[in-house]
């Protein structure tokens, strides 16, 4: 940080600097009386931006979010004390689940709260005061408090080391009165990070992997949704070049282009791709980068039972068949290695190989009052996804329909599936259009899934973000009523559209914000929301998105409720007898 005096530094700026090291450009915060001086400080660093979200949850969804999205593949968060950290919770375990770098910063009341054992707010009981940091022990690489200024940098430090190494979530606890105290100048973080980091078995793992893989002979590469943290879409296709073999994708893990002569489409066994998983089923040898084996992923196959042709690039490990264990690595060297081998053997086609892609479900959009389908809407969201488009797919029948749309190269699609917390995509939306501005997200979410955290349409309107959000309104649960039948599975319809467009109004009285930069002009709101219910509306919709692309786009899509993909009936019929076969 040019420019910056020894005696600038406070724990906060020091807070600051970090972010910009790892290349978080902003953060997201819900703001309480605990982690005020500490938002005070990050607002001095110009080089940062300010995130305000509507409630905890969301602000941790958007983090998830924009750690997927961002070039830092980082992120960071400020929610006060034990309130703020215990409502995150949830969005950092799906975060964990990911193992997606997001840093909490939890501010919490000053340290003679704590040394003097006084009574304070926000807490389940007086004497209850870890409740947090207690909570957030299964879910993170670290959870610390900060308990004096001489100690605030190394427990920073040590914390977000732990984050960078292990690719998980953090939460550093940091007492008011700390905040704003003097520290010392930084040292940079990679020295830390590097000193602290053991990855010296990459040559074992080399030598194993090798030997496998030239002793079989109709190998597979599958990719996973956590490849995203290991590995740059480059490496991802010089690797798959390397091997020569067929490459497969689970639906959260589609990272190598979709035209490449070695795709073999998705891999979602019972579910997608029948001539995909009938390959995989008859291969001999299994190379599985960042896969994850919750039954959501393998459905009708019983993962132990393939141990024997198994090998699993997971974040610092890779399992062998047969139980064997070797850690620690870097998946990255190991890759690079692979690649610069001379030693594997790339995999050949006999004649006439050639991949099988299953056939799309798109329908023909007509010029009609012909009702919208989930067919026809494919194909209109097929024609929104743009080379600079990141799509986004909330849980329930948007997986299967985000898993019909062809991605143009370089596009990356997000849903979380292992985690699956319905409600997430919105904020997560949010997070991957602040991380990419250049590119506007396409969301794909339910109406029930939107009911839990639409706030967040008023944090992308204030910020005048341009995402399409596409709302399938089909009248309730529809991923519940396919598992199993029940009124729990219906909710309130709202008005979609004109709440879409109510998130920002004239103010009461004036300045509405002293802080504003810059007056709002709510003579231009830049949102425009429309109801689609005849395959009509969804073209004159689809014109409209192009010619005002700078706003954001809000299109409520009315579909029948029994109007589902057919993949989403077998979902329901597998899970509500128990995934089994």
């Amino acid at each position: 940080m040019a420019n910056v005096k020894l005696d600038d530094y406070n724990v906060g700026s020091y807070i600051g600097h970090r972010m910009e090291e790892l290349g978080v450009r902003d953060y997201f915060v819900v703001p309480g009386d605990t982690n005020l001086t500490l938002l005070d400080n990050l607002l001095e660093n110009p080089r940062l931006r300010m995130v305000q979200c509507c409630n905890e949850l969301n602000t941790g969804y958007a983090a998830d979010g924009y750690a997927r999205a961002s070039e830092a593949k980082a992120a960071a968060i400020v929610v006060p004390y034990i309130v703020g950290g215990l409502s995150i919770l949830n969005a950092i375990s799906g975060a964990c689940s990911e193992r997606l770098k997001v840093i909490v910063l939890s501010g919490c009341p000053p340290t003679s709260v704590f040394t003097g054992n006084k009574a304070t707010h926000h807490t389940p009981s007086p004497s209850n005061k870890d409740q947090a940091l207690h909570a957030f022990q299964g879910v993170t690489a670290a959870s610390v408090r900060v308990d004096t200024v001489e100690s605030a940098a190394d427990v920073i430090d040590n914390a977000i080391s732990k984050c960078i190494q292990q690719s998980l979530p953090v939460y550093i606890e940091l007492p008011n009165d700390i905040a704003g105290a003097p520290c010392r100048f930084p040292i940079p973080l990679n020295q830390k990070v590097e000193e602290a980091t053991q990855t010296n078995k990459e040559g074992e793992a080399l030598e194993a992997m090798t030997n496998l893989w030239n002793s079989s002979h109709r190998p597979v590469l599958l990719l996973g949704s956590q490849v995203q943290v290991l590995l740059s879409r480059d490496i991802i296709q010089c690797l798959a070049e390397k091997l020569g073999c067929p490459v497969l994708c689970q639906p959260d893990g589609r990272r190598i282009s979709e035209s490449h002569p070695q795709y073999w489409g998705t891999f979602w066994p019972g579910l997608l791709n029948h001539e995909g998983e009938k390959l995989v089923l008859s291969s001999d040898l299994w190379l599985a980068v960042g896969v994850s084996w919750s039954d959501l992923h393998t459905s009708s196959i019983d993962i132990g039972n393939e141990a024997h042709r198994l090998i699993s690039f997971d974040y610092n490990s890779v399992g062998m068949p047969g139980g064997k264990v070797i850690t620690p690595i870097s998946v990255s060297k190991l890759v690079s290695a692979m690649i610069d081998s001379t030693s594997i053997r790339p995999v050949e086609f006999p004649p006439g190989f050639k991949p099988s892609h299953p056939a799309s479900i798109q329908a023909e959009i007509k010029t009609s009052d012909d009702a919208l389908t989930v067919r026809s809407l494919l194909s209109g969201i097929q024609s929104l996804v743009q080379d600079n488009s990141t799509l986004v797919a909330d849980s329930g029948d948007t997986w299967f329909t985000a898993s019909h749309i062809k991605l143009p190269a370089g596009v990356d699609l997000h849903m979380q599936l292992p985690y699956a917390s319905i409600g997430w995509s919105v904020p997560a939306a949010l997070g991957a259009q602040v991380a990419r501005p250049h590119g506007r997200v396409v969301l794909m979410v339910g109406d029930g899934a939107f009911q839990m955290t639409a706030q967040e349409i008023g944090t992308m309107i204030r910020m005048k973000l341009n995402p399409i959000i596409l709302l399938f309104n089909n009248l309730g649960y529809k991923t519940e009523t396919a598992v199993h039948e029940g009124p729990y599975n219906y909710i309130a319809n709202w008005d979609y559209t004109k709440l879409a467009t109510s998130f920002l109004d004239k103010p009461h009285a004036q300045p509405s914000n002293p802080y504003a930069m810059e007056k709002s002009d709510l003579d231009a709101i830049p949102v425009f929301a429309k109801k689609i219910q005849t395959q009509a509306d969804l073209l004159r919709a689809i014109e409209m998105v192009s010619t005002e692309s700078d706003k954001l786009a809000f299109l409520e899509c009315c579909i029948e409720p029994d109007d589902m993909t057919p993949e989403l009936r077998a979902l329901g019929e597998k899970v509500s007898k128990g995934f089994s076969k």
